[in-house]
Parts: C-alpha cells; structure tokens; sequence
C-alpha cells in the first residue's frame, strides 16, 4: 500500500505541474481540439484521484491490503469505537492524518463542485430575467427586433435584441435546448451581414449542443477549488481556448470559413476584452494571461454579468485560434488520434484501478 501510495503522488505531481505546462503549449491542440479536450479532462480526473487516493491509500496502509478493505475494516473499528486495535496495527498519528486530508481534500472539490453548480444556476436565472427585461424579443416581433436582418434561420425565432452599440452575442442555456436564449446587441445587428451574422449563431449554438458550458463550469470549479496549482490554471484558460475552437469548427460546416473571419474580426473592433466565461464568472483580459478577476461585472450593454453563460465573441480570439481560421491546419492521422485516445484511457483507468482493484 505504501509503494501504491508513492505511486499515485509521483503520477498526481506529474499532472499538476509539468504535463499541464507542456500540454497547454502542445501544437496538436489546433489541429484536433476535441482530442486535446478528452486529454485535459482525462488528467484533470487522473489528477484529481491520485492526490486524493494517495494519501487515503497511504493512510489506510496498516488497515489492510487493498483500498476496499482497509476501508471496510476502518469503518467496523470506528462503528465499535475499538480504538485499541490501532496500536496493535502498528498505526502511528502519520496515518491518521494522511488518511484525514485525503478526505478533506475529496470534500472540499466534492463541495466546491456542487457550489459552483449552484451559483451558476442562481447567476443564469438572473441574468435571464434581466435580459427579459432589457432585451426585445424576436418572437412576434421581428421586423421591429432584426432591423434589415429579415432572411435569417429558424435559429433566431428565440433571439433576444440588446439596445446597445456594441457588438455582443452569446447564448444562455436552459434546461432543454429548446429553452435556451441566443442574446444579440443592436451593434452586433447594425455592423455584420446576414451571413456574418448567421455563423457567429451557429458558432454559439455549437457552444450549447456540445454542452461546452458544463466544460467550462467543471473546470472553473476546478480551479477555485486549488487556485494554486498549475493544472487548474492552465486548464480552466486551455479548456476556454479549446471550447471556441470546437464552436468556430461547428460554425464552419454550415458557414463559410471568410463569413466566420469577418464577423470576428468586426465585432472585436472597439472592444475592451472582458471575458464573460460560460460558469458566470470574468475576467479583464483573454483568459490566457492569467486568473479571473472575482466579483460582478457590468457587460457592454450596461446589465449585470455575472451570470452569463457565454461572452463576446470577440473576448477569445487568441493567436492559435486566429491561426487556425486563417490557415486551417492539416487535422491530426488516425495512428496520433489513437495514441491520445490510448492515454486517455489509460490516465482515467490506472488510477481507479489501483484504488479499487490492486492488493
């Protein structure tokens, strides 16, 4: 149990400093976003089991011989108070801690999960009915809503209009698909053609058919959880990063990749780079120059943002996802995709199986 022990804090310091380090800069990123985004979830559940199994394991050590059992017998001793039994087991007051922060540590990302869960809920409930509010919806009224804008897809019929200069777009995501809301601004309408318009929506659309908001929640939660480890801060900005990679790809093969261009480029102009992620928090400044600000914001079109659960499309341009929509890269071969769907498998099962299968 003590060498199993070793073993998953060797492999838990691997996945928080020097592969998020590397991985964050790794090249195939662009050529294969989805591939890269398996890889960062599978560490961030590798890296997450083995810093908490490491020290339950190595406290659980004199308790048994597998992870199981010396849980089993660790509750039998504790439900008859036989607290003898522990100098018999040669058990000193290192197990008892090293098994009391494995603990700790699963409750406090365990908790620090479910109360991010929970305040993106509360913030997304706001910010909807404060877009109700301030925004005119397209239903009913589409002539009055779209302006010059009559020719659009179905994609629209729940759209709601911000009477605002600057160019905004971004979704809100219900419950169901059907439920959520597509926000426009009055700039985004007055400065982009029909078919600029129509991809930055399918661009958006993508980001709630592929759920890249529970993504980008999970990750947040992540990285609030363990503000001071590396992995979390480069996988929070990586995971944002990958997320509008896969939308602008989802965008693409209904749109034309010069439409797409344009609309960024565009609706960037003038802007003041606040990014607005998909959990309700922000941040000053692209999410890969560092943590985000905590605290309420004030979006471009003067309503509270800490709710929303998208953001300009102009917050995440960085240089590797302008590259890609400039010069599309050659995607990745079969024989690399299937290496790195090999490590994610690996990276999810070595760990649960040392903690649940190995004597």
């Amino acid at each position: 149990m003590t060498i199993l022990a070793v073993c998953l804090a060797a492999l838990a310091l691997a996945l928080a400093i020097p592969v998020p380090r590397v991985l964050s800069q790794a090249k195939f990123r662009v050529r294969s976003p989805w591939a890269a985004m398996l890889l960062w979830q599978a560490i961030a559940l590798a890296g997450g089991l083995s810093m908490v199994g490491a020290p339950i394991v190595y406290g659980l050590g004199p308790f048994g011989d597998s992870v199981p059992e010396a849980a089993v017998y660790v509750l039998r001793l504790s439900a008859a108070a036989d607290f003898a039994a522990l100098t018999t087991l040669q058990v000193h007051p290192g197990h008892i801690f090293a098994l009391c922060l494995g603990v700790l540590l699963g409750a406090h990302l365990l908790l620090t999960l479910l109360l991010t869960y929970t305040r993106v809920l509360g913030q997304r409930r706001r910010h909807r009915d404060v877009v109700r509010l301030l925004s005119t919806p397209v239903d009913g009224n589409q002539a009055a809503a779209l302006g010059r804008h009559q020719n659009l897809s179905p994609e629209l019929l729940h759209a709601h209009v911000l009477e605002h200069d600057a160019p905004l777009a971004y979704c809100l995501p219900g419950r169901t698909h059907s439920g959520s809301v597509t926000v426009l601004s009055r700039g985004l309408l007055d400065q982009l053609s029909e078919a600029e318009l129509a991809a930055v929506v399918a661009h958006e659309k993508t980001h709630l058919q592929q759920r890249h908001h529970f993504l980008t929640m999970a990750f947040e939660a992540w990285y609030r959880a363990l503000p001071w480890l590396p992995t979390t801060r480069h996988g929070r900005a990586a995971v944002t990063e990958l997320t509008e990679m896969l939308a602008d790809d989802g965008a693409l093969r209904a749109h034309h990749r010069e439409d797409l261009v344009r609309a960024l480029a565009l609706s960037s102009a003038g802007q003041d780079h606040r990014d607005i992620h998909r959990d309700g928090s922000t941040a000053d400044g692209p999410a890969t120059e560092g943590p985000a600000a905590e605290g309420p914001a004030i979006d471009a079109a003067g309503i509270a943002a800490e709710g929303v659960e998208g953001q300009d499309q102009s917050a995440l341009i960085t240089t590797a996802r302008l590259s890609r929509l400039l010069i599309p890269p050659e995607p990745l071969g079969r024989p690399a995709l299937a290496g790195i769907v090999a490590m994610v498998v690996a990276l999810i099962l070595v760990p649960t199986a040392a903690l649940l299968l190995v004597p």
